[in-house]
């Protein structure tokens, strides 16, 4: 009986390296035909596993130096490498080439494998989706995010009063941080949901609170996932569901009686919420929650993370302070319409030149799923198309590319508005993503960060440096400083009317 077990075991064995001749054997005639080159290689003891860069991931992780040392690797080894960590093979590139292959030209050929991360979270929505689904998801959003939207920003100054309140009034040490991830969560959810709250002015143990920590502990628990890789097949996170359970709560409560009030009404008025407007095209309350939920995630965090950065910045820099403080003299005491906002060219830049450096979003992931290649990166100059079997995840640091000196000058690494005077790039700036995905809120996304500059700059005369900590970087889904924002703002004399 016992020599039955070990029969079958060799059968399988066999079988399996049967199967896996036969694939490696398609894919060279596939690379052969396709001029495909192997690209470099990251040096690791052993590649089977990947055990140990695995560690050395979780090490850079933990130290707040993961940027930094990928953008170490592309200068030592290319714009395209390869490597393997916990059993997944994986390359990744800032050749913008190979950018434009993954996010266009070659969209089909890959997955955004977001789906493992994200799940319990914003389910089957447009973030987590492909193919069909992900069709479906866009074309079910795209049409109930209006111009409107987007030019009223009325609701936005009502939250911009409730930030004032939350701020010093003596130049005293503030964390702008925190404040400003509230500031976009009230903004998101009144814009999405046609619901006023204020969690700027929330008190704690109160359910606004929690539902705050909850959102703000979504991105630390979608770090946790990612970094479990393979094995999160067979990780039950039972903290990941308690916070979705929360967060689930608050909008299904929001879109339930939304729902109930459009389907009972007699009247039907014109929509006047992304929520209402939504309504109108599904009953499935379930997909509309997980839409809703990506978009606020989306909406929240990337102004946010843009803002904190920039104040960190803008505290150390009084001269750019003091020529965005010339570039809004002509509005005087008057609040900032969309049409001025649109003609305020070095507060753009600035804006720009924050998102270049510290870009929301610092890494693009995407899985092959199919048997493809990439443009470039093979062979010893480089220029060769690179074989990329299926399963292979594919990353891209926006965080380095966007810090290319070939692209941005010599000076790629300061922080330089100016630059933007005779720049133009296209694959090689990606705050927003590219291509199909390009994120459908960018233009409001613009909107809102340069209301809010402009609005502290009427504001406050000054903002000062109160914390000698260096910027560290904390990836918790956008990019974040590891030590906050801390600066003291020094009040105009007069009130914006």
């Amino acid at each position: 009986m016992m020599y039955y077990y070990y029969y079958l075991l060799l059968l399988g064995l066999a079988y399996w390296a049967v199967q896996r001749l036969i694939v490696s054997l398609e894919q060279r005639k596939f690379a052969r035909k396709n001029g495909c080159q192997p690209c470099q290689r990251i040096p690791q003891r052993e590649r089977l596993i990947g055990y140990g860069l695995y560690r050395q991931e979780v090490a850079l992780a933990r130290e707040g130096r993961s940027l930094q040392e990928a953008q170490n690797r592309f200068q030592l080894f290319g714009d395209t490498f390869s490597g393997v960590v916990m059993g997944q093979f994986f390359i990744s590139t800032i050749d913008p080439e190979n950018v434009k292959a993954l996010l266009s030209s070659q969209f089909s050929d890959f997955d955004s494998g977001k789906k493992g991360l994200f799940g319990p979270f914003i389910g089957d929505s447009m973030l987590t989706t492909d193919g069909a689904l992900w069709k479906h998801s866009r074309a079910l959003v795209r049409p109930h995010l209006g111009k409107g939207q987007v030019e009223d920003l009325s609701k936005l100054e009502g939250h911009i009063q409730n930030l004032l309140t939350c701020l010093p009034k003596d130049g005293s040490t503030v964390d702008l941080q925190q404040l400003f991830f509230r500031l976009t969560f009230d903004n998101v959810v009144e814009l999405l949901l046609n619901k006023q709250v204020s969690t700027l002015n929330c008190q704690p143990g109160s359910h606004l609170h929690k539902v705050v920590e909850a959102f703000e502990n979504v991105g630390n628990l979608v770090n946790r996932r990612a970094a479990l890789g393979p094995l999160l097949l067979f990780y039950r996170d039972t903290e990941m569901n308690a916070t979705c359970k929360i967060l689930h709560d608050f909008v299904d409560d929001i879109i339930e009686k939304a729902y109930l009030k459009r389907k009972t009404r007699k009247d039907r008025k014109p929509p006047n919420s992304f929520l209402d407007s939504i309504l109108d095209s599904t009953d499935d309350l379930v997909k509309i929650r997980f839409e809703v939920l990506g978009l606020l995630l989306a909406g929240r965090d990337t102004a946010a993370s843009v803002m904190s950065n920039l104040f960190f910045v803008l505290a150390r820099r009084p001269d750019i302070w003091q020529k965005l403080q010339t570039e809004i003299e002509y509005l005087q005491e008057r609040k900032p319409t969309y049409d001025d906002l649109r003609g305020l060219k070095y507060l753009r830049q600035v804006i720009d030149e924050t998102m270049r450096l510290y870009p929301p979003v610092p890494g693009l992931f995407r899985a092959a799923n199919r048997t493809t290649i990439l443009p470039r990166g093979g062979g010893h100059d480089g220029r060769s198309p690179v074989l990329v079997p299926k399963g292979t995840v594919i990353s891209c640091s926006t965080f380095s590319l966007q810090r290319r000196e070939d692209v941005f000058g010599p000076d790629a690494q300061e922080f330089r508005p100016e630059r933007w005077d005779s720049l133009n790039p296209h694959w090689e700036f990606l705050p927003f993503s590219a291509g199909p995905r390009v994120c459908m809120g960018q233009t409001y996304a613009y909107a809102e960060m340069m209301y809010i500059l402009s609005r502290m700059l009427q504001e406050f005369q000054q903002v000062e440096k109160r914390s000698e900590e260096p910027w560290v970087e904390k990836w918790s889904i956008v990019l974040l400083n590891g030590s906050g924002t801390k600066v003291g703002l020094i009040p105009k004399t007069r009130a914006i009317e």
